[in-house]
């Protein structure tokens, strides 16, 4: 499935290391030109596959295949910024790295005291790790903890090159270089949305809510609870109802979904629902949920 200008590639070795290889050696033929360069790595994303040599140095880890398999992101992480700095190029060049999404519950991963996992709305879905990297601009270690998201990335490059926006272009991104430089504090954005077929989400501030179509919504603080545990929708209408509304009248701006997960509705609507009712989760993809219901026909019968 792998294709180099249109053309599929057969290749050898590990595919973080061809990734990693190719990223390199595109440094080199274009370091006399500006360049964008979108890197996705395989690792850590399932199917869980490491080299040997890794799973051997990470024999007596508790989570081997994830810890072995990060070695590799991490290693040809380090190839990519030894290239620049070899062609003196780190010193300008903006980094941005982080994760599509939060942990997923296939791949070991483990999201601390975060609820949820990827595929669902709670911050344990899509909490990230987000850094960013430009010395010659942003000096120091830098923590900064204003509400942003991976839709800045696009209005950020655009305003680290020099870029005008043109005018008929609507961004949802923020420009996060001034606050990252402290000429700017607060929040680049004062509300976020979600929504992924039946699911969606909404934070304004220190509150979100989590809806679930067919079934319910709940709100969270997240300042006060970070884990998500505690339903404020009874004792708290006036703010329920207000993100309920913001989050309505920002869907009206969107298109329909073009396709659907039918295979996989059935399993995130009741992840997501026991989920909201702080209860166990019985299954988590369509082959267990199967299992499960035929366990419970039995039982009935």
């Amino acid at each position: 499935m792998l294709q180099y200008n249109g053309k599929q590639v057969i290749f050898d070795g590990y595919m973080t290391d061809v990734l990693g290889d190719k990223s390199v050696s595109y440094i080199e033929e274009h370091q006399n030109e500006p360049y964008f360069m979108y890197l996705s790595y395989n690792a850590v994303h399932t199917p869980m596959e490491a080299k040997q040599v890794h799973l051997k140095k990470y024999k007596d880890h508790p989570r081997k295949e994830l810890a072995a398999m990060t070695w590799s992101l991490d290693e040809n992480i380090g190839k990519l910024v030894d290239k620049l700095k070899k062609t003196k190029q780190l010193g300008n060049t903006l980094i941005f790295f982080l994760s599509d999404n939060g942990g997923a519950h296939t791949n070991s991963s483990s999201n601390g005291r975060l609820k949820g996992f990827k595929g669902n709305k709670f911050e344990g879905g899509h909490r990230v790790p987000f850094l960013i990297h430009w010395p010659e601009q942003l000096k120091g270690n830098q923590k900064f903890d204003g509400l942003s998201s991976s839709l800045d990335i696009f209005t950020t490059a655009l305003a680290a090159a020099g870029i005008s926006k043109d005018k008929s272009l609507s961004l949802d991104g923020v420009n996060l270089l001034p606050y990252l430089k402290g000429e700017v504090t607060g929040n680049p954005h004062d509300k976020l949305f979600w929504r992924k077929l039946n699911e969606a989400a909404a934070r304004i501030g220190d509150h979100k809510l989590v809806r679930l179509q067919d079934y319910g919504s709940t709100l969270y603080n997240l300042k006060n609870d970070l884990g998500e545990t505690s339903d404020l929708t009874k004792s708290d209408t006036l703010t329920s109802r207000n993100l309920h509304k913001a989050l309505e009248l920002w869907e009206n701006g969107l298109i329909d979904p073009l396709w659907d997960e039918e295979e996989w509705m059935d399993v995130t609507f009741h992840i997501q629902k026991r989920l909201m009712q702080n209860k166990p989760i019985h299954y988590k993809t369509p082959e267990a949920m199967k299992k499960y219901l035929k366990k419970q026909s039995i039982s009935l019968k």
